[in-house]
This record gives C-alpha cells, sequence and structure tokens, in this order.
C-alpha cells in the first residue's frame, strides 16, 4: 500500500488528501495473479481510463547514467498522465499541495499511481537504488518533460487547466510587495506582509512571502520600541531548504552550515525589513546548532555580516535536534525599531 507525507514534517499524508490533488491510487495485487499483462484488475483499469499502450521500465542506480537519474529529479510535469504501475522494487514520487508544499509518496510492488497532467513532481530512487515499472499511456508512448525553471512552462495549457480545475482557489501565490510612504508617525503595514495584528504585547508581523511559520505565532512582533523576531531558519517559501542538497543518484543529503547560516541571516534582515529597520539595528541574537562542529563555519558566515565594535550581542547553545532533519542552524533575533 502507497506511503506518503509531507517531506518538511514527516506528517502523513492520506488517499484522501492525494485525491484532493487530482492523483489516483488502484493496488493491483500480483501475488494473485503474477502475469500483469493479462491481469484481470489492469486490464479493467487500462479499458476504463483507455490506456492504449504499455512499456517497461528497469531503472538500477548502478547501470542508468547519473543524468538520467538527476533529469527525473528536476522538478517538471507533462501534458499527459503519468501513469506507473510497479513490478518490483521501490521508489519516491514527490509532488507539491496547493500551498506547494513537498509531498513524498512512496511506491512499491503493486502500487500504480497516475499523476494528473500539469500537476509539478519529480522522481527518485531510494535506498534500495531499484524500481521496474510498467508505464502506461492513452496514445503511443512517450515521456516529455518541462522543467519548472523555464519560465514558459507554467503557461502550458495542461498546467493552467490543472490549477484552474484541481487547485482553484486553494492554489498558493507569493504575495506581491510595493513600497508606501507617508509622513504620518503611525506605524505603516507593508504590502509583503499578509496579516498586521495590534494587541496589548504590540503588533504582529505575518509575512506572506517568507517561509510560514509551523504554529501560531509571528513572523515578528513590535512593541516598546523593540523587534522581536522569531527563530529562523533557512526554509524557503515552498519548504525547501537553503544549504540542504539532495543527491538524486545516492538520496544522500548534503548540509552546508555556511549556506544555511548567511540563508538565515538574510531571511532576518528580510523580515526586520518589513518594520523600516536593517541588520545594523540588531541588539542580540541567540543561536541554536544541532551539532558544535559547525560553530567554525557558522562564524565564518556570520563575519561576514558583523563586527564586533557595531554588531549584536551573541549567545550559541546546542540543541537536540531543530524541527526539520536538514536544518543545522536556527536564529532568534531582537533589534531596536527605527524611530517613527
Amino acid at each position: 500500500m502507497v506511503q506518503a507525507f509531507f517531506e518538511y514534517d514527516q506528517a502523513p499524508v492520506s488517499l484522501e488528501q492525494l485525491l484532493e490533488l487530482g492523483l489516483l491510487y488502484f493496488h493491483v495485487d500480483l501475488d494473485q495473479h503474477a502475469e500483469w499483462e493479462t491481469h484481470p484488475d489492469l486490464c479493467r483499469i487500462r479499458k476504463e481510463r483507455s490506456y492504449v499502450s504499455s512499456d517497461v521500465v528497469d531503472l538500477k542506480r548502478e547501470t542508468v547514467p547519473k543524468e538520467k537519474l538527476a533529469s527525473f529529479f528536476e522538478e517538471h510535469l507533462h501534458d499527459d498522465e503519468e501513469i506507473r504501475f510497479v513490478l518490483e522494487g521501490s521508489g519516491y514520487f514527490d509532488v507539491r499541495d496547493a500551498e506547494n508544499r513537498w509531498i513524498r509518496i512512496q511506491v512499491v510492488r503493486n502500487d500504480l499511481l497516475v499523476l494528473p497532467a500539469g500537476i509539478y513532481h519529480r522522481f527518485a530512487l531510494d535506498d534500495k537504488g531499484a524500481i521496474k515499472v510498467v508505464r502506461l499511456f492513452q496514445e503511443e508512448p512517450k515521456w516529455t518533460a518541462y522543467n519548472r525553471v523555464l519560465p514558459e512552462t507554467d503557461s502550458r495549457s495542461a498546467r493552467q487547466a490543472y490549477v484552474k480545475q484541481v487547485l482553484g482557489p486553494h492554489c498558493s501565490a507569493p504575495s506581491s510587495s510595493s513600497s508606501s510612504s507617508s509622513s504620518s508617525s503611525s506605524t505603516q503595514v507593508p504590502a509583503a506582509v499578509a496579516a498586521a495584528s495590534s494587541a496589548r504585547n504590540g503588533i504582529a508581523y505575518v509575512i506572506g512571502d517568507r517561509a510560514k511559520s509551523l504554529a501560531h505565532y509571528p513572523h515578528m512582533r513590535s512593541v516598546n520600541g523593540f523587534l522581536y523576531v522569531s527563530g529562523c531558519s533557512s526554509r524557503r517559501a515552498d519548504n525547501t531548504h537553503i544549504g540542504a542538497e539532495q543527491d538524486p543518484v545516492s538520496g544522500e543529503w548534503k548540509l552546508d552550515i555556511v549556506a544555511q547560516t548567511e540563508a538565515v541571516i538574510k531571511n532576518i534582515e528580510a523580515i526586520l525589513a518589513e518594520a523600516g529597520a536593517t541588520l545594523a539595528d540588531l541588539v542580540d541574537l541567540t543561536v541554536f546548532l544541532v551539532d558544535m562542529k559547525d560553530y567554525k563555519g557558522m562564524n565564518e558566515a556570520y563575519n561576514k555580516y558583523f563586527d564586533q565594535d557595531t554588531g549584536p550581542t551573541r549567545t550559541t547553545v546546542a540543541v537536540h535536534q531543530l524541527p526539520h532533519p536538514n536544518l543545522l542552524i536556527e536564529i532568534k533575533a531582537v533589534a531596536v525599531a527605527p524611530s517613527q
């Protein structure tokens, strides 16, 4: 049976949630009928969904060129359904939900997965390093991928139809930013702020184009002349991480403390900017490291942005873990709010 989970926090994803994204799943038991070509369940599915042709692909990490495996792991879409029935082995299909979060779907023997036309996805072998699948087609066999990095891919009719028919109003889009100026002494709420609310404990900034918080807390709060920035990591708005790259061949993650530290500082800088502050307004930082062996690398990146005379005070502590296994560092910040 197929298993799915959010890549960010490993929270399980149900078949119903996959169905809402337009995916279809079928269990075709080869242990009861070994010949896939004549399996009654598969024959029924092929007839109902007009799958008229097929081929078999056998992927093994030690025999398939690295460039080929890497191309499967590039985020892409197809103009037609992608249908895969697993005969042997296992692997991962990653798809994005309506909020642009990665969902990882593990497929094993007897799983038949249908990805709708226009959905962004990617594929990777798991640690077993091999999978044998039947590819089914509604026309002649073809595999044409349109990578997301290309600016024209979002405009393809298959993508437009998927967004309209499946994602609809739940589709996540980055908030646009615009600048405004005023001679008023009251606090200005920038356009990038998705929500700003004033309470007895100050003004909360929830910023639409930054990574969403994982619980009910703002990116930053302004009170009594100070700005308190919630702990920042290198997480992007799409829940991927700067400084964390996965090898599409081995599946192993390469984590870079320098890249992550710089990304954290830039995230803090962007959040402060919503209140008109800069890194020069910082007065105190608390750094959380998963491993003190990264202390030197963290300082290497940190010293590019601050000096001893004008930089903030800082405390660095080691913690057992952070919310995602790919995170090496998180920083919490306090800054002086600029005078209005």
